[in-house]
Parts: C-alpha cells; structure tokens; sequence
C-alpha cells in the first residue's frame, strides 16, 4: 500500500486578497478534504506535516514514515496568475508525479498556466526528501481571481489534487467519492444556483463554473 505524505503550507504570515486568508489557512483546508478523499479510498497509507513544521522538519516527517510520495501544497505570490508544480528534474519520478498533478489542477484555475518546473534547491523537492516529491503552487493568492477560486474551488482542487495522485500510481478513481462523503465548507452567504443546459454542453459547463472557483454537478432532470 502506497504512503503518500500530505504537507500543505505552514506560512502563516503570507496573506491574499479577501476571501483568501493565509496560506498556512487555506491550503490545510485543502489538505483536509484531499486526506479524508485518500483515506476513504483505501489503498493508501497517508500522513500529513504539522502547521507547527517548517520545511526541514516536514521532509524529516517524510522520511520517518517512510512516504513513498510526499506532496507540498502551497499558493503563490508576486504578481503572477495560474498554476505551476516544482519537480526533482526532468524526466524523474518527481516529474512524472509533477505532471500529473498538474494536468489534473491547471485545468481547474481561473489563470494563465505556468507549466512543471524543476528546483531541487527546494526543500520539500530536494534531496532532503527520500521520497518522491513535487511542491505545487496552486495558484496566486495575491490576484484576485485566483484567490477567490482557492477558496471557493477547495473541493474540486482537492479531488483534482486526488485524481493526479490515484494518476501517478496508475489507479482508477473510486466512484464511491460522492460529495456527501466529503467534507464540505459551506461560507454563510453560500447559496444553490440552478442553470439549465443542453445535455452535449453539460461538461463544458461544469468546466467553466469551476474555473469560476465554483463547485457544480449534473442532476437528471425530474
């Protein structure tokens, strides 16, 4: 059974823009409902850093589990917009895991994409790391769009971050991964939409409202 090691940001001082909080914040409300998505599958073993970690003490919780992945989750800053994923080097593991990752989530963000990128310089990516590893940027928390995607996109980042790992293992997707099942944030001005549409536009649909940062689903029509 593979061990996936879970380490989202603990920056607690880097704040976004409304309704983004810190990153430490948001990204472990994240990794919340990516670990309980992981569990419920089954076929994983699965740990997860402390907000109380820093970089150095996280690869060592790594390496003391014993992870055969270990995935960073963090938001970036300075200005920019979309998705990027920090592997090993080219054509490694930590590549390959990267890629999936990335053509999972870089679909989902509001922003232009940045595409795999490889800094072993990196803690969580380097050579402090036993496992294989890759830390991605979900996207910016300092540009408007993309912060409110963070927050609102939380359980479809998740399931997408869920997909990307299930992809590097070459599993299925448990289908048993209702949203029932997952454990939801609901804002207090949250509210239920309704939109009618022609069943061939169905998924472009659902694509697009998630690039809103917006949860959506197919229902029959009664």
């Amino acid at each position: 059974m593979p061990k996936v090691y879970i380490s989202p940001s603990t920056q607690e001082m880097n704040r976004g823009v409304s309704p983004f909080g810190t990153e430490e914040a948001e990204t472990n409300k994240i990794a919340d409902v990516l670990i309980q998505l992981l569990s419920n599958d089954g076929r994983f073993q699965v740990k997860r850093n402390s907000t109380a970690m820093d970089p150095y003490q996280c690869a060592e919780d790594s390496n003391n589990f014993g992870a055969d992945i270990h995935v960073a989750i963090h938001s970036n800053a300075g200005g920019g917009e979309g998705t990027e994923v920090f592997a090993y080097g080219a054509g490694s593991n930590s590549d390959r895991l990267a890629k999936c990752l990335y053509s999972k989530v870089a679909p989902l963000s509001p922003g232009n994409d940045r595409g795999v990128k490889f800094n072993p310089k990196l803690i969580e990516v380097g050579n402090s790391v036993n496992a294989t590893s890759c830390l991605i940027e979900l996207a910016f928390h300092d540009e408007a769009n993309d912060a409110r995607w963070l927050v609102n996109g939380r359980d479809s980042i998740a399931m997408a971050l869920y997909h990307g790992i299930c992809d590097y293992f070459s599993y299925d997707y448990m289908e048993i991964k209702e949203a029932s099942e997952v454990k939801k944030t609901i804002a207090p001005d949250d509210i239920y939409i309704s939109v009618r549409a022609q069943k061939h536009l169905a998924d472009q649909a659902i694509k697009d409202i998630n690039k809103l940062g917006f949860a959506a689903k197919i229902l029959e029509l009664a």
